[in-house]
């Protein structure tokens, strides 16, 4: 059997302590679950956004819950950076991430926080209704042709989402 292999490779504890026996589990990083799983703004999100969500996961310990930093160098292999922002805006819309500093201009990485506000979206159908049809129209926008206008419409629109979700202030650096 299996077990009865490890169990032969443990090595017996020398010295005063022989009577004491190593325990046959001993797991190396605590369980962790995904608070939000199965709700109704859980089911809006993507698949690649499931994973932007599980990089960041895989990087809370505890402690970091609001310095959370994920680049765009990071996931460069996995996923274009356009792919990349439009999964960060669905978390951020629908209530899993907090966008806690921007960075951009100088150097500095932009930071997020893991966010509960997905709770008082759940309860309101509508509002998650409303996230996602403007996430469609940022989309589309992004797709036509333009420069500064289009920008400043994207911004409108991520500003509504972020009032629609009652995200707290960003600090811009």
């Amino acid at each position: 059997m299996h077990w009865e292999r490890n169990y032969k490779k443990q090595k017996k504890p020398k010295g005063k302590n022989q009577h004491e026996k190593k325990k046959a589990y001993q797991p190396r990083r605590p369980f962790r679950t995904v608070e939000g799983v199965g709700t109704p703004p859980w089911k809006k999100l993507d698949m690649g956004t499931v994973g932007i969500f599980m990089e960041f996961y895989d990087k809370f310990n505890g402690y970091n819950r609001y310095d959370l930093s994920l680049t765009y160098r990071e996931v460069k292999n996995k996923m274009s950076s356009l792919l990349f922002t439009r999964f960060l805006w669905q978390l951020i819309g629908f209530g899993f991430l907090d966008i806690r500093r921007t960075g951009r201009l100088m150097r500095n990485c932009s930071l997020f926080g893991i966010s509960n506000r997905w709770r008082e979206l759940s309860e309101d159908p509508e509002k998650i209704n409303e996230i996602e049809k403007l996430l469609k129209k940022i989309e589309l926008l992004k797709r036509q042709r333009g420069s500064q206008k289009k920008r400043m419409k994207m911004w409108e629109l991520r500003k509504r989402i972020l009032k629609l979700g009652r995200h707290p202030k960003i600090r811009h650096t």
